[in-house]
């Protein structure tokens, strides 16, 4: 079985939020009205994300934390964006997190394993990934959205490679029956896509790769599953997952 590589690249930078206070009415001449500045977007760290992930009781209770989570840390990031989702190659991109270096302030991470998959596979998810990343604005989170799209729709067919694997083989996959399609989860903005996994150490097995996109604001929320039926990670999570982190805020 195969488990979705989390990797955090974080920058050095961080950027720094200010918030300028408005002076009162009586303080201003006549005949100069008071120019209020746009409020900040609320912004908070990759350490403080993380406390929004759901737990793993949230998909079932056999599923526990395969090792450990990321986060951008405790400061927020630099905004530069160092790399897009078009800059990556399709396997790199379908088989890393990446919680940093899109251009967000902060994101993090964690997946969790199912103990109790063979019983009911492949009616069954043998592990889950999730993440959240933030931007600084709504545009940044959009165009960020917009481009997975893009990829996932672009990657039908691709190899994916996993170098540290010695067994023979060398753990890599084939995979095809690449799709991506538009929905929407409680209002929110939304993409599902979906592919087929051949692990090249056990022949004619297939794994299905069911991720499920979503974006709310400045964040932008992702679960991914290695399941055994093509279906639609469960809504209801992700409405979980993202009521959570806007709880924090």
């Amino acid at each position: 079985m195969k488990f979705k590589t989390v990797a955090a690249v974080v920058a050095a930078a961080t950027a720094a939020l200010s918030f300028a206070a408005v002076g009162s009415a009586a303080a201003q001449p006549l005949g100069h009205p008071i120019r209020h500045k746009p409020a900040s977007t609320p912004q908070i760290t990759g350490s403080r994300l993380l406390k929004g992930l759901l737990p793993g009781s949230e998909f079932g209770s056999a599923f526990t934390r395969f090792g450990s989570p990321i986060t951008s840390g405790g400061k927020l990031s630099s905004t530069r964006v160092r790399q897009t989702p078009a800059s990556l190659s399709c396997g790199i991109f379908a088989d890393n997190n990446y919680v940093t270096n899109w251009g967000n302030t902060a994101g993090a991470g964690v997946i969790y394993e199912n103990s109790a998959w063979a019983a009911n596979w492949p009616f069954t998810q043998y592990s889950v990934s999730q993440e959240v990343v933030q931007f600084p604005t709504d545009h940044g989170a959009s165009t960020f959205f917009n481009q997975s799209y893009t990829k996932y729709a672009t990657c039908q067919s691709f190899a994916v490679a996993n170098p540290t694997d010695t067994a023979p083989g060398g753990g890599s996959y084939v995979v095809s029956d690449g799709s991506a399609r538009k929905t929407t989860v409680s209002g929110h903005q939304a993409f599902w896509a979906s592919e087929e996994w051949a692990p090249s150490e056990a022949s004619g097995e297939l794994q299905d790769v069911e991720v499920l996109f979503a974006i709310s604001g400045t964040n932008v929320y992702y679960l991914w599953e290695d399941t055994g039926t093509n279906d639609e990670p469960s809504p209801a999570w992700m409405s979980d997952l993202i009521h959570r982190v806007q709880a924090l805020y």
